[in-house]
């Protein structure tokens, strides 16, 4: 059993295996395809948590039923079925706690390298494709996804040792 600040290292040998059957699931199931990626970045992300805090059995199954989550979750209101259930308006619980997440990844993206943090925020903030991105700032856009990981683990690692 990995302890909370340890990845199991057969988790990301088995994700980095699997890798290409996570980018083709994503791919093909994503509504946008310039969103690919980013859907890959956070279900990995997220499946990394996870395995600081329990062992995964199938990294690779369990990172597409992540992914399948994150794209049902972030479909537009036209892209809906009729059997998917639209969520009411927050409660004020989850409005409290959505701005204490917000205020614990501002004090994260002050740390950061301010190239990382400037990206990050104008793809995840500004939604800036990784393409005008790269251009604007003259990088390639390999290095675009690589701050964007980066910030993302960043993140994660900080929200972990809040707990």
């Amino acid at each position: 059993m990995p302890n909370s600040a340890t990845i199991h290292q057969g988790t990301i040998r088995e994700l980095l295996e699997g890798s290409t059957e996570i980018r083709r699931y994503v791919q093909r199931h994503s509504p946008d395809p310039t969103e690919a990626a980013d859907y890959y970045q956070e279900c990995i992300a997220i499946v990394l948590e996870q395995s600081r805090r329990r062992a995964i059995e199938n990294p690779v199954a369990y990172a597409i039923r992540t992914a399948r989550n994150l794209i049902s979750k972030h479909k537009r209101p036209e892209q809906l079925e009729e059997d998917d259930a639209v969520s009411p308006a927050p409660s004020p619980e989850d409005c409290y706690h959505t701005g204490q997440r917000l205020a614990q990844i501002a004090r994260v993206l002050e740390d950061m390298p301010p190239l990382r943090r400037q990206v990050f925020i104008r793809r995840r903030v500004h939604g800036e494709s990784r393409e005008q991105i790269a251009e604007s700032m003259n990088i390639s856009r390999e290095a675009v996804k690589k701050h964007i990981t980066r910030a993302l683990v960043d993140i994660q690692l900080h929200l972990d040792k809040q707990g």
